[in-house]
């Protein structure tokens, strides 16, 4: 059997509110204790709004990573459990 590479799920939210959205990626990092890379478009203070409507609702939650990319235009925010080392 041909070994296959990892790939990432993927799944766009784009079609739920905001706070649905948030709702969605908080339960996956912590019923999963999955690490979850959030694309977001750059507009000034929508990747912060997210970040800290994630940590409000979900305190066990970290936030690991913000960076531009990967595609202009665009915000990367990587959450994941405090302690993403069973990941």
């Amino acid at each position: 059997m041909p070994h296959r590479p990892h790939r990432p799920k993927y799944a766009d939210l784009h079609h739920l509110t905001e706070d649905e959205r948030i709702e969605l990626i908080g339960r996956k990092v912590m019923e999963d204790g999955a690490v979850c890379g959030v694309l977001v478009d750059d507009e000034p203070g929508k990747a912060g709004r997210y970040i800290l409507k994630l940590k409000a609702k979900f305190p066990g939650l970290k936030v690991h990573d913000v960076f531009n990319g990967p595609t202009k235009g665009v915000v990367t925010i990587k959450v994941g459990p405090r302690d993403a080392s069973r990941n």
